[in-house]
Order: structure tokens, then sequence, then C-alpha cells
């Protein structure tokens, strides 16, 4: 846990920090969410900070084995919010789900291509080759994803299909993806930090594509990776509620920027499994992704044009997204 100097310094720099909830007036919430990946650092961060607390709200965390189940929990009742890519809402959405997107966890794409060893060896490129080339030499490789709807897929679907390559993406929870590379049941791998970086480490993978380290194309960029979701129903009755998960949100993102030691030292005691030095890169890598919340609808607009990329679904052309963003508070 922070001490209180450091929570104060930070609050210092960002006023809205030290708004505090009574003890009594803090909500519990069960938030489903598709992994357990650094899409969702920032929550990690806030749980550690006590900054959901400040803000009235105490999130309880739900893993579930895809954005898709995530999604079953929400529009079941389950969860009050659900956590999972934009594309996981759109396609709710496409089938006549009344769900809403609340807020953006984790601006940019998340997902890094990793080969096994033995399969790299064998393409005509390299990892250090063009992006052009090592997109091209995908050619014909199975390469797992969580889910058709995941936002692991569509752009790295978007780019490889442009590129010329025509690849297999099975669905696999992103745990499973380790061994099934071993194994050599899959050929490749599109996961999140630390998912993504076990194979690595134990050297049966290699990094084919950085994500966060920009080896996209911009048109197969997307806006977020990891969005805030809840039913429509859900955020008419209690707006206040998802106005203090926003506001917590926001805080999280300042404290972030105004104080990165103490939130580098809180997004290691959130995943205390991983080594130092594992905490140190993600942070250094991805720490801004975490600081912006909220989307635009040009955003969406982009999420839907790569989800219809990627899947075949009636439905989606017909979709408003402005109606699904739920406004930051004023």
């Amino acid at each position: 846990m922070l001490n209180r100097r450091a929570i104060l310094l930070s609050a210092a720099m960002a006023p809205a920090i030290l708004r505090t909830a009574r003890a009594d007036d803090v909500r519990e919430v069960t938030v489903a969410v598709s992994s357990t990946s650094f899409v969702l650092g920032g929550v990690r961060i806030g749980e550690q900070t006590g900054l959901f607390e400040k803000n009235g709200l105490k999130p309880r965390i739900v893993v579930m084995d895809s954005g898709n189940a995530a999604m079953s929990a929400l529009i079941g009742r389950s969860a009050q919010f659900a956590v999972a890519g934009p594309g996981e809402v759109l396609a709710a959405k496409a089938r006549g789900v009344d769900v809403v997107v609340a807020a953006s966890l984790y601006r940019g794409f998340a997902g890094f291509v990793v080969l096994s060893k033995a399969v790299a060896a064998k393409l005509p490129a390299k990892p250090d080759s063009p992006l052009h080339d090592r997109l091209k030499a995908l050619d014909g490789l199975a390469i797992a994803v969580p889910s058709a709807t995941s936002a692991l897929l569509a752009p790295i679907r978007t780019a490889v299909t442009e590129a010329g390559a025509k690849v297999r993406f099975p669905y696999m929870a992103q745990p499973a993806m380790v061994s099934a590379l071993e194994t050599g049941a899959i050929d490749g791998m599109v996961a999140a930090f630390p998912f993504a970086g076990t194979p690595i480490l134990k050297g049966t993978g290699v990094l084919w594509l950085d994500g966060p380290g920009g080896d996209l194309p911009d048109f197969a960029l997307p806006s977020s990776s990891s969005t805030l979701h809840a039913t429509g129903e859900y955020v008419a009755a209690n707006m206040d509620t998802v106005r203090r998960f926003q506001r917590a949100l926001i805080d999280i993102g300042s404290f972030i920027q105004a104080q990165p030691d103490a939130a580098r030292a809180a997004l290691a005691k959130g995943y205390p499994t991983l080594a130092a030095d594992e905490i140190a890169l993600a942070f250094a890598k991805q720490k801004d992704n975490w600081t912006k919340p909220f989307l635009s609808v040009a955003d969406m607009r982009q999420e839907l044009k790569l989800l219809q990329s990627s899947v075949d679904l009636p439905g989606l052309a017909n979709i408003d997204v402005a109606k699904l963003i739920v406004p930051p508070p004023a």
C-alpha cells in the first residue's frame, strides 16, 4: 500500500484524487474480466492505491476465459460490469443486446504476436525484418486468439490480409496458449503480457510483432484493447455508480502521470507473481495506455471498421456507434 505522503503529493497535482467517499457509501460491484493481462494494469493500480474506494466503489474482479464469456456474465446479470474488447460490445449490439461502453481501460493495441521458436526458424523472414515481410511470412500458420470478436484478432487479421497472407486463427484462452505453443498445437499466439512474455522468457517463443511498440500499420490500429461495458438498463438505473467508476479511472490516470514510481510499485503489488524486471518493462511500455479512459465516436467507428473486416456478422452496418458511448462526467 502506498504511504499517505505519496498519495497526498499525487493529490496536489491531481485535485480529483482528494475526493473521498464515506466508508458507509462504498458500493461493491462485480466486474467480469476477459483475462488478468496487463490491459487490466490501471485497474490493478487503482485497487492497490485505494482510488476506487476514494470514489465510493469496490470492484470485485471475476476472471473469465475470454471477452465473450465476460459479456455473457454481464448479459446474464451475474456481473454489473464486463471488461472486454470493444468488438464484444459491437457484436452484442448487432445481435440486439442493449450494452454500452462506459470507459476505456487500455488505449491502443495490447497484443503481441509470439511464434514458436521452431516455426520462426523456418520462415523466410526474421524478427527484425521489415514489417510487411514479417506479416507476409505468417501465411499458412495457425495463430491462436481468444475469440472471434476479441480485440486481439481484428487488428492482426486486417494487417496480415493486407500483406497478402492467409492465417488460421484457432480460439483459446490466453493462459492455455503457452502450453499449446510448446506442444506444437499452434504455430503462434496473439496475447497481451504477461502471457505473451512467458514463452519468450522460457526460450520456446520468439517475439514476432510488438503491438504496443508500434508493429502494426496505422489502418489496422485499434482505438482500445479493453473497454468497460454495462447494459443500457443498468446505466439508466445506476448512473451514479457508473460515474464513480469513470471518476476512479480518471484519478488512476492522473496518479500514474503524477507519481509513476509509486504507480509502478502498485502495479507490482497487483501482479505479485511477476519479477521486478517484468513489471518495470511492462510499466515503461504501457503506462500511458492506462491514462486515457474515454473513447470518441470516431474511435468507435474505427473499432466497427476493424470488426467488419474480421467477421461477417449481420447487423453491424446498422449500429449507431454514438449511442454506444456513455459520456464522461462533466
